[in-house]
């Protein structure tokens, strides 16, 4: 047996580097010969208009796409796809139309058009000749924000005036005749659990509630709630009889009734029975029964939670 080494046989990955080169190239080849064929294609462009008048803003009325058939070699057509074009029209070189309506003439054997375009073959068809663009009267108008919130406060905490807004308004622009319907924006939800300490946080507006084409300044405002400790409270009142007849004389069991509330104890020893009046009045009085129903008609504003012990109370009339 030979004791020479065997020098590696090379033919097959020859071969195979040879099949690889002439399989791009052929599909090189026959790429560009199918992309010099003519084809002829459906396309949708985009539209966008220019110098919009100032005071006026865009409806989405408007057309804001044009199809068209073009016709090209497969070069020219990819090239298009890539681009993306969109057709500008210059509102200045409108025709005004009644009712805020602008229109604009398409013509498929303009050189105008396919210079726009940027297509250097043919325009065979367009879906319509004609643009319109639709503009509105661009409106302000301040609103309130209305606070969206789940408050659960820790036990034995509360807040005087609950959670308030910084600003508590906002500027809100569109439409004219859009606008005019918005009477106020509220905030996404503000959700807190057992809270026991001052609360401050931006709070996003929850716009989404709003038409489309409507901008809102700003879209975020600082909510804040200023925590106390709370403490129950009370007082004896006297009960005010209304709408007794002349010559009648009503009697009522009991005279006095307790109200009970929540406050916090920076205000507790502000509160007074002169801050309270509870009514029972006798032309509600049914003749069926023998009891007059309460009402607790002033309270001050720093309390929460308020209730009468009674609901009802007993009367006679004397005669």
């Amino acid at each position: 047996m030979s004791s020479r080494k065997r020098k590696p046989f090379s033919f097959k990955r020859t071969n195979v580097k040879t099949f690889l080169f002439f399989l791009v190239f052929t599909s090189i080849l026959w790429l560009l010969i199918q992309f010099s064929k003519n084809y002829t294609k459906e396309v949708e462009v985009g539209v966008r208009y220019t110098n919009i008048p100032e005071g006026k803003i865009f409806n989405e009325d408007s057309d804001q796409t044009l199809r068209m058939t073009l016709n090209g070699n497969g070069f020219r057509l990819i090239n298009h796809n890539w681009k993306e074009p969109v057709l500008e029209f210059n509102v200045e070189d409108a025709i005004i139309n009644e009712d805020e309506e602008y229109l604009f003439y398409v013509n498929k054997e303009s050189s105008i058009l396919k210079s726009k375009l940027d297509f250097q073959g043919r325009v065979l068809a367009l879906k319509k000749d004609t643009i319109r663009l639709r503009l509105d009267i661009n409106q302000e108008k301040k609103i309130p924000i209305k606070i969206n919130h789940n408050i659960q406060y820790a036990v034995g905490y509360g807040s005087d005036k609950g959670v308030e807004v910084t600003p508590d308004s906002v500027l809100i622009s569109g439409a004219l005749k859009v606008v005019d319907t918005i009477e106020s924006i509220s905030t996404k939800l503000l959700d807190l659990e057992g809270l026991n300490l001052n609360y401050v946080s931006e709070l996003e507006l929850d716009i989404e509630q709003l038409p489309t084409n409507i901008t809102v300044s700003p879209g975020t405002v600082q909510a804040s709630v200023l925590v106390s400790k709370f403490t129950e409270g009370s007082q004896k009142i006297p009960i005010t009889l209304n709408n007794v007849p002349e010559g009648v004389e009503i009697k009522i069991f009991p005279k006095e009734i307790s109200v009970v509330y929540r406050v916090g104890l920076d205000k507790y020893n502000e509160i007074s029975e002169r801050d309270f009046r509870v009514v029972a009045d006798y032309a509600k009085a049914s003749e069926e029964s023998a009891f007059l129903t309460l009402e607790l008609t002033n309270k001050p504003t720093a309390i929460h939670d308020v209730r009468l012990q009674e609901k009802q109370i007993q009367f006679v009339v004397l005669k």
